[in-house]
């Protein structure tokens, strides 16, 4: 008599345990968003049980709190790919095009990793981390632009005018509130939006 196939709970090895969970825990994020997603539910799609989910991941904070992390290192290297030695506009372009990509190639991580489920208290260490490194790599960009160091004020103040500028115009594209964000592509809408801010800035100036 041929033996039954093992079930995928007395396969697993423990060292490649955590990568899976990670893995499937993206994958249900994508199906059924942030609030249906728990270890028992990330374990049992795996094929673990819930035990062997706890030996890797304390509680589900620290699940998601792994998950948001991997989207903060993938959009850090998303913008380091994306950098140039161009002129300001175009480095602001081609990290703005980057940064909208990558969200709307994974919209529910992308709104987990800005979403009201984290807070000081309770973000783990490594989203903490992850989270610097992908506004260093935006605040690199602004920081050749303007010829500063990283740490200058300038730089600081005009980092987060960048984040501030490319993360509202991807919430608003990924939500779908802009007319055409469906149907337009990512470059339509930076290029546009760029366009207004550089007619916005040269109007100032004039009446300043």
């Amino acid at each position: 008599m041929a033996k039954p196939a093992k079930r995928a709970r007395d396969t697993y090895h423990v060292g490649n345990l955590a990568p899976q969970l990670l893995a499937a825990a993206r994958t249900l994020l994508e199906e059924v968003g942030p609030t249906k997603l728990s270890l028992r539910a990330v374990s049992e799609r795996v094929g673990v049980s819930a035990t062997a989910a706890y030996h890797h991941f304390q509680n589900r904070n620290e699940l998601i709190g792994q998950l948001a992390a991997q989207g903060f290192s993938e959009l850090a290297r998303a913008l380091q790919h994306a950098y140039n030695d161009g002129s300001g506009l175009d480095k602001l372009r081609a990290g703005s095009l980057a940064y909208l990509h990558f969200a709307r190639s994974n919209p529910a991580l992308y709104q987990l990793m800005f979403g009201p489920e984290f807070t000081e208290q309770t973000m783990i260490p490594a989203l903490q981390r992850e989270r610097l490194a992908a506004f260093g790599e935006l605040k690199r960009m602004v920081a050749d632009t303007l010829g500063q160091g990283p740490d200058s004020s300038e730089v600081r103040k005009a980092s987060v005018a960048a984040w501030s500028y490319t993360h509202g115009l991807t919430s608003l594209v990924i939500h779908g509130l802009l007319p055409g964000s469906v149907e337009s592509s990512d470059a339509h809408f930076v290029d546009r939006t760029i366009e207004g801010f550089a007619a916005l800035v040269k109007q100032l100036r004039r009446n300043h």
